[in-house]
């Protein structure tokens, strides 16, 4: 029995081993400084109390971690490379009335950055175009057509947004044209940038990393901040031309950080803290039309943005229409917002059942595949939500896992997932570089691509190299961190409450989550369109609490929830919710995993 396992725990049912949550204080002082916490804050809980304790967080640092500002969080917008020039070119814009065309990603970050700059040049009175690219007649990234059409339609200044970092020849063809192109992107950029007026990118070689963790909406806002601070100095501003009020548009930015999966951490906890705020105003007709058609009756919440109002963007580029996101977002009128909401409700759920149908399929032809990287692909399969299953598999085996959607010519699109140490988006663009792929780029964690079906091999051996040099030749077991015990009758409405003031969490600051040991499992049962989900009843002999595990059909996971009876314990990991499903309130669990406790363990 290994010691630094939690509860003995070394392979659960899914085969994680649990381990203690990282933290900065341990023993004594940590009690020590958690007492203190709750002499500041007199409702903490004691879990939580110790949890914040552990992060290092001191009476005089908590209530800024709990209430983080923007004022205190931002950075001078002049600290990134070309900023400054490509905020007074934007200012310039406004000043000269210069027409603008915006090209954006169709995922929710795109949607909401192109909103985000439209709104607020709108407001300045600026005329925008904006091109969204079909997922499936364009691809990802800017194309010379749909370039040089903003331009035929009277676009004088060309803005990419969430895209463009490694599209250097169609954007070379436009500044080729005299058209200045501001490129504002945060994927990882090559040692060669586009030969454009400016490239504003916090993942640039050239910067220092530290706000690498934005997202593309939130590289616009701060663009946004350099060039309103540049039109005071130009003397723009007067009271009958007052500056927009740029802290009105952070519900669109909290909604692109969330579901952009980036870390939640410094600027971007304050984003997403303060766009809920936003958000909960009710302020812009599309999103409140979307929250509404979503069935969202409580207060905004982070699992509000990335499960509710996400998706249903989202949809627009998955299954057709890809504009529409960004029509929703900066729509000003009531009734036609409530249009585009219920449009891209309808595409959700045609959505949901495309990705059900792949989903089965690659699980099942990823069992017994022994590559240390998952390659899966088909003829048949929708590229609209293949970035969805692959986060399914790499979920439910632990390897990263790249799904293909390969066309009738013979050209596949693919998106992959992965996992902590091996960093897909390097591994991806030193594909395209070796030849292999006709294209691709992405995150650490998250990866786009297109490869012709006759590479495909030479990818998964390509792949399967660089896995094993950056991991040493071992894929890691999956770990789960577990922030400490808890017991049914501690799952209070108090501890949901104080979990929701210390979020957002997300990459970089995860959640916690607890173990409650010992349970029966009762009324254990699958729900949902295809028995996706398991629902059960928990019983440690403190009380009963509802539990719900998302995506349990078919797992080691629900098979062994499924399966306990009266008399068999388990130890039970996840995270306390509140069941807001269908407008409810009630406490709940919702389960990560299980184990059978070890001998010493058991009752």
């Amino acid at each position: 029995m290994s010691k630094d396992a939690f509860l003995g725990i070394t392979q659960s049912t899914s085969g994680a081993r649990w381990i203690d949550a990282p933290n900065q204080l341990a023993g004594p002082n940590q009690d020590r400084l958690a007492a203190a916490l709750m002499e500041i804050f007199d409702d903490l809980p004691i879990p939580l109390a110790r949890i914040m304790a552990g992060m290092g967080l001191t009476p005089e640092t908590a209530s800024h971690y709990v209430d983080p500002k923007i004022r205190d969080l931002l950075p001078n917008p002049s600290r990134f490379k070309d900023l400054d020039k490509a905020a007074n070119r934007l200012a310039d814009a406004v000043i000269g009335e210069t027409p603008i065309g915006i090209f954006g990603d169709y995922d929710v970050d795109g949607a909401a950055a192109a909103a985000l700059l439209l709104c607020v040049m709108r407001e300045l009175g600026v005329n925008c175009d904006v091109h969204i690219p079909d997922r499936f007649t364009e691809g990802y990234g800017p194309n010379i057509e749909a370039l040089m059409a903003l331009k035929e339609k009277g676009a004088a200044l060309l803005v990419t947004v969430d895209c463009g970092i490694t599209a250097h020849a169609p954007l070379a063809a436009v500044a080729n044209t005299g058209m200045d192109v501001i490129v504002i992107d945060h994927h990882i950029a090559g040692a060669e940038l586009p030969q454009v007026h400016s490239v504003v990118n916090p993942n640039r070689l050239d910067e220092d990393g530290r706000y690498g963790y934005l997202c593309a909406a939130g590289v616009v806002f701060i663009v946004l901040v350099g060039m309103l601070r540049a039109l005071r100095e130009k003397g723009y501003f007067t009271a009958d031309t007052p500056a927009p009020d740029l802290l009105a548009y952070l519900d669109i930015v909290a909604l692109a950080t969330i579901c952009d999966v980036v870390p939640l951490q410094g600027l971007n906890r304050a984003f997403v803290r303060q766009g809920l705020k936003v958000m909960a105003e009710r302020r812009h007709p599309g999103l409140t039309k979307l929250a509404d058609i979503a069935g969202m009756n409580n207060a905004p919440n982070t699992y509000a943005f990335g499960f509710l109002l996400g998706p249903r963007i989202n949809a627009a580029g998955r299954i057709g229409g890809s504009g529409l996101g960004v029509r929703l977002l900066a729509c000003r009128d009531p009734e036609e917002a409530a249009g585009l909401a219920l449009r891209l409700d309808e595409m959700n759920q045609q959505r949901k059942k495309i990705e059900d149908g792949i989903r089965i399929a690659a699980i099942d032809r990823a069992t017994n595949n022994e590559n240390p990287v998952l390659i899966l692909h088909d003829k048949d399969w929708h590229e609209g939500v293949i970035g969805i299953v692959a986060g399914r598999v790499r979920e439910r085996f632990g390897k990263p896992a790249l799904v293909i959607a390969i066309s009738e010519d013979g050209t596949g699109k693919g998106s992959g997932r992965s996992i902590p140490g091996f960093r897909l988006g390097n591994a991806v663009i030193a594909a395209h570089q070796a030849g292999i792929l006709e294209g691709g780029g992405g995150h650490d964690m998250a990866a786009g691509f297109s490869v012709r079906a006759d590479k495909i091999n030479h990818l998964q051996a390509f792949l399967n190299d660089r896995l094993m040099a950056d991991l040493n030749g071992v894929i890691p077991q999956v770990i789960h961190q577990a922030s400490g015990l808890l017991s049914i009758a501690g799952c209070k409405p108090d501890l949901a409450d104080w979990l929701d003031r210390l979020g957002p969490f997300g990459s970089g600051n995860p959640e916690p989550r607890f173990v409650i040991p010992d349970c029966r499992i009762k009324s254990a049962k699958f729900v949902g369109e295809v028995g996706a989900h398991l629902s059960c009843r928990l019983d440690d002999g403190s009380g009963t609490l509802n539990a719900i595990a998302f995506q349990a059909g078919g797992t080691p996971l629900g098979q062994a929830v499924s399966e306990a009876r009266d008399g068999h314990y388990l130890h039970i990991l996840g995270r306390v919710r509140r069941d807001r499903f269908r407008g409810g309130d009630a406490m709940q669990f919702e389960i990560d995993d299980v184990a059978v406790p070890p001998l010493a363990f058991a009752r």
